[in-house]
């Protein structure tokens, strides 16, 4: 089965992306901390990381840099943070795909 973790502080999100990804035969882990959700990246369980901006403990950016230092696992930040300085920072971090959210 694809795993996908979802770093998100949205709750919600998490609770309706885990409804329809597991119809289409995914396996979802959302964490609501950038913390949480580096280790949890790091444990090399996960086909692609989805990833927010703006985290408690440790923002987005943050975890992708640590991340990127120790893994290659695909990451998608999707965020409210849709400004053109906000997607060259996340695809320079090293994200593959940068999609903003209304």
């Amino acid at each position: 089965m694809n795993s996908i973790l979802l770093i998100d502080d949205d709750f919600e999100l998490g609770e309706l992306l885990q409804e329809y990804l597991s119809m289409e035969g995914f396996q979802l882990k959302a964490v609501q901390d950038g913390a949480t959700g580096l280790t949890e990246a790091l444990s090399g369980q996960y086909n692609l990381i989805l990833l927010d901006v703006m985290l408690p403990k440790l923002n987005g950016f943050e975890v992708l840099r640590k991340l990127r230092a120790e893994s290659n696992v695909p990451v998608i930040m999707l965020t409210a943070r849709g400004e053109s300085v906000d997607r060259v920072l996340g695809l320079e971090h090293g994200a593959d795909d940068y999609g903003p959210r209304p």
